[in-house]
């Protein structure tokens, strides 16, 4: 942090850079603590920042904001495309003054900007399309997010229960999802999913577990997902699309790491026909004589962007780095439009305590030992109580006390052996753990576990007196918890959990149709153009990514990355070479 706010950077609009001004640079310092590892040079890895603001009127694909815009904010910056900042491309890798001279020129059928969870799917799938296809991508390696994901397998559900399904989806997502990527994701997430297995196969790893969840509803109606997830921790998506990526090598396809897409090409139509990478010294051009396909992930980190599209996350933690939002603005440069706010975000902590912890509603209390909230709040919706504590630099830390006596209490399957593994220092071999995020205690009394979560023992002791009372009145006087769900604290040892609330992803980006071909302003295709994964859409909607029906998000990222590809080469959404339900059943738990 000290670094942080000591960097001092000005706008120069005689040079080529644009920089952060002094004060917004230290507003991001204070909203990144957590971010792994965020300094200066990581901020800056993978490209520089640059453009400048000199004759603004004149940079590639400027537009004024057209009347009637979708675009979730009006431009403040006259001549920048609709809905964006120059501050937004000063904290990205997008240039806006026009690149003119190439080191090398390169074509190819397909260019995917990004290589992680969408983008990967996307150059795989372009090869077996019988496509040229090239992918640059701005870090050294393949990045991705997550470890799990679902699919709706067809050939186990009937239409209505499909249907219901997704009517179950679009609850959950307060029923903002738009319904042409859910209906996406439903029609060929599980062909996706089937096919992600042969390839996951074919590079030796295996997802597990995999499972087929059959969901009943009314009148016999069903809907069968599978869930697979890509590990144990530390295993994730970025290990399996690094495997996936150094297959497809391979068979053809050229990566180029370090390489951040900076700037469009379009012709006099506006037809996107390529895209500018930036080598360490060099530019390269890269023309795509059928699409360009955005993956280059969310805005986390764009300060800029997060203030105007998604201001509930302005005080929260980030999970990961450099995502800051180069596709979206790309995308945004050619005429796209953003998706309305409010953009979903992904706001957990699976980490300092197994995941199933996070659905029991045990007592919760700030940093004072107090409580405040009401605990059946469901973890995805825990940072909309904690952004109103207003008095904490990060609102995102708070503690969640119990007993030895949980199982049995709240009917929890989470054993105390599994609890012992997110215990720091406890294990020297931690099972399915990111050791470094554990942050599980447990202590005889509770002055210890007091002075282990570093919280007022008498506070605490008050706290549990107080919780207890209730329990034993089967009242909660304070926030209203149900009687069901009052549990005694009174079984030594006791335990508590530090929770950390971060932001992991930001899930809308600027908007697509079915096919994820990017659209602008008055819903019309940018010829040439498609967006896949976290920048592209508004699949969920809602002011959460909410976990209720499991899996949709990477599924959904996937899926999209895979048939993008597909459409761009052959006009439909029918590959060529399909992965069949019956030829992956031997993967599957029984």
């Amino acid at each position: 942090r000290v670094l942080f706010r000591s960097i001092g950077w000005s706008t120069r609009t005689t040079e080529s850079i644009i920089a952060l001004s002094l004060p917004t640079f230290a507003k991001a310092d204070r909203r990144k603590r957590g971010c792994m590892n965020l300094n200066r040079r990581d901020f800056l890895k993978g490209g520089a920042l640059i453009g400048g603001t000199a004759a603004l009127g004149t940079m590639f694909g400027c537009a004024a904001s057209p009347k009637g815009s979708t675009s979730g904010a009006v431009s403040t910056d006259a001549g920048l495309p609709a809905g964006t900042t120059a501050e937004d491309f000063a904290q990205s890798s997008v240039s806006l003054d026009p690149i003119t001279a190439f080191s090398e020129e390169k074509t190819y059928d397909i260019v995917v900007v990004g290589a992680g969870t969408a983008g990967v799917p996307a150059v795989y799938s372009a090869l077996e399309e019988g496509a040229t296809v090239a992918c640059l991508q701005r870090e050294g390696t393949v990045q991705a997010n997550g470890n799990g994901s679902s699919g709706i397998i067809l050939e186990e559900s009937n239409e209505a229960g499909i249907l219901q399904y997704m009517q179950a989806w679009r609850k959950a997502g307060g029923y903002r999802m738009n319904p042409d990527l859910l209906k996406l994701f439903v029609d060929h997430s599980g062909e996706t999913h089937m096919w992600m297995l042969q390839r996951s196969a074919e590079v030796d790893y295996i997802p597990s577990p995999i499972s087929a969840t059959k969901t009943t509803y009314d009148e016999g109606n069903f809907c069968t997902a599978v869930i697979k997830t890509y590990g144990p921790k530390p295993k994730n998506h970025t290990d399996i699309m690094a495997l996936l990526a150094a297959a497809a090598e391979k068979q053809g396809a050229e990566f180029f790491y370090s390489t951040p897409a900076v700037q469009l090409v379009k012709d006099e139509s506006g037809a996107i026909t390529g895209v500018i990478g930036k080598s360490e010294n060099d530019y390269i051009k890269f023309s795509a004589t059928k699409a360009v396909i955005l993956a280059a992930g969310d805005y986390q980190n764009n300060e800029s962007m997060v203030e105007r599209y998604s201001p509930d996350v302005v005080r929260f933690g980030r999970k990961q780095m450099n995502r800051t939002g180069d596709g979206i603005l790309l995308g945004m440069t050619a005429g796209g439009a953003m998706s309305p706010v409010n953009h979903a975000k992904t706001m957990h902590d699976m980490d300092a305590a197994p995941m199933l912890m996070t659905r029991i509603p045990l007592m919760a209390l700030d940093e004072k030992g107090e409580r405040f909230m009401n605990e059946e709040i469901p973890m995805e919706s825990w940072d909309l109580t904690l952004n109103t504590r207003k008095d904490v630099e990060d609102p995102g830390r708070f503690f969640r006390i119990f007993d030895s006596d949980y199982m049995v209490k709240y009917g929890s399957k989470t054993s105390i052996e599994s609890l012992e593994n997110y215990i720091p220092g406890f294990k020297e071999s931690p099972e399915n753990v990111y050791p470094s995020l554990v942050d599980t205690h447990r202590a005889d009394t509770l002055d210890e576990l007091a002075e282990q979560l570093g919280i007022p023992a008498d506070a605490l002791k008050k706290s549990v007196e107080k919780w207890n009372e209730a329990c034993a009145s089967g009242v909660d006087n304070e926030f209203g918890v149900l009687k069901e769900n009052l549990h005694p604290i009174d079984t030594p040892p006791y335990w508590g959990i530090r929770q950390w609330i971060r932001c992991s992803a930001i899930n809308s980006g600027v908007m697509v149709n079915g096919n994820c071909q990017v659209l602008d302003a008055q819903g019309n295709v940018i010829k040439g153009l498609y967006s896949v994964g976290s920048g592209a859409g508004n699949l969920c909607g809602g002011l959460e990514w909410n976990l209720a029906q499991g899996g949709l998000c990477c599924g959904s990222y996937m899926t999209m990355g895979r048939y993008a590809a597909i459409h761009a080469i052959t006009g439909k959404m029918e590959p060529s070479k399909p992965a069949t339900y019956e030829d992956t059943k031997s993967y599957w738990a029984k």
